[in-house]
């Protein structure tokens, strides 16, 4: 026979390892990413686009007023379903006024209706030479049974010496809520 204070700290023991099991699984999400490379190219905009060390940079020959569209599909993974707050990490490269890098997080519903998600623009940091990157916090409620999500990027190069360039996007699951909430 057991006795009750026996009883009592089995029965806390497997509360406990039943709340740190519940914990790790929530942990174990799996961080989306992509490499600049990967992305899908508008066909109009296949002359101005070079792929190099897995970047997407426009090319320096392009036009002032060339804007580069590229499409990344945004696939559900573990940790990506219903509400929740990401880390979004942007590697790119807007070397001044003639440069600008746009992500835009979109949801394309069964419906054919797309909604925008959250908005990225690298006009809201300060221009570098070489790439930076840039880290926001975003919530995100994620159904993926209702249509599909993606990231459209606009690189643009607004004049002479623009090099706009995109390295690589990363969504990463946050076990906390995000300190300020960043919505487009």
């Amino acid at each position: 026979m057991i006795s009750r204070n026996t009883f009592r700290r089995i029965a806390n023991t497997i509360a406990m390892a039943a709340a740190v099991a519940a914990g790790a699984a929530h942990a174990q999400s799996h961080p989306w990413t992509t490499i600049g490379s990967a992305g899908v190219v508008d066909e109009a905009d296949t002359g101005i686009v070079e792929f190099m060390n897995g970047e997407a940079r426009m090319r320096a020959a392009a036009a002032a007023g060339s804007v580069l569209n590229l499409r990344y599909n945004v696939v559900s993974l573990p940790g990506f379903s219903g509400p929740g707050h990401y880390d979004l990490r942007v590697r790119f490269r807007d070397n001044g006024a003639a440069a600008r890098v746009q992500l835009d997080l979109r949801r394309y519903n069964h419906t054919g209706t797309t909604t925008q998600v959250y908005a990225f623009d690298s006009n809201a940091f300060a221009p570098a030479v070489g790439y930076q990157t840039r880290e926001r916090c975003i919530a995100v409620d994620w159904d993926f049974d209702a249509g599909a999500y993606y990231f459209e990027a606009a690189l643009t190069k607004s004049a002479v010496g623009g090099s706009p360039a995109l390295g690589t996007i990363q969504l990463i699951r946050r076990v906390d809520i995000c300190p300020v909430i960043v919505i487009g």
